[in-house]
C-alpha cells in the first residue's frame, strides 16, 4: 500500500523500495509484484521491469492473463509482446479443425503498441529523449537526409 501512495506522489525509488520491502515477507504476491514492475518502467529501468513482470506471471498465470495488461495499462504501459498470453489454438474435433481468425492486414494503434519502435526497450528510449529544438531544426541539412532515404 505504501509503495502505491508513493509511487502516485511520483516517489519512485521510495516507491520501488517499499514494493521489496513487501515482497521480502511476500515473495509471490501477485499484486506487489506488478506494482514493482509499473515503478521500474517509471524509472525507465526496463530489464527489472520485465524480470518482475516475468515473477508476477509465474506466480499467478491466470490473474496475469487477466488483469496485468489493465493494471499496466492504467499507467500508460503496454505488455511487452513476450509477455503477453499466446492466442489459443483452434478446436480439433473429429478431424474437423476449426479455421483462426482471418489476420488483418490492416496497420492499427492495436497492431503497433510501442508506434515506430520494435520494442519496449527502443520505446523507453525515445520517450527519455528530449524534445527537438528549433536551432536543431534550423541546422538539419534536409538534403542530406533525403539522400539517406534514396541511397541503397
Amino acid at each position: 500500500m505504501q509503495g502505491r501512495r508513493r509511487l502516485r506522489r511520483g516517489e519512485v525509488q521510495s516507491a520501488i523500495q517499499a514494493f521489496h520491502k513487501a515482497l521480502a515477507h511476500r515473495p509471490s504476491r501477485f499484486r506487489t509484484l506488478v506494482d514493482l514492475s509499473i515503478a521500474y518502467l517509471c524509472a525507465r529501468d526496463v530489464p527489472q521491469a520485465q524480470a518482475a513482470l516475468g515473477h508476477a506471471r509465474r506466480s499467478d498465470p491466470s490473474r496475469f492473463t487477466v488483469r496485468a495488461g489493465r493494471l499496466l495499462g492504467r499507467w500508460g504501459f503496454e505488455l511487452p509482446r513476450s509477455q503477453v498470453p499466446p492466442r489459443p489454438q483452434p478446436m480439433q474435433m473429429a478431424g474437423v479443425v476449426e479455421a483462426p481468425e482471418a489476420r488483418s492486414r490492416t496497420v492499427t494503434s492495436q497492431s503497433l503498441p510501442y508506434g515506430d519502435c520494435r520494442n519496449l526497450d527502443e520505446y523507453a528510449r525515445f520517450r527519455a529523449m528530449p524534445p527537438i529544438t528549433q536551432a536543431e531544426i534550423d541546422e538539419l541539412d534536409w538534403d542530406r537526409v533525403i539522400g539517406d532515404f534514396f541511397e541503397e
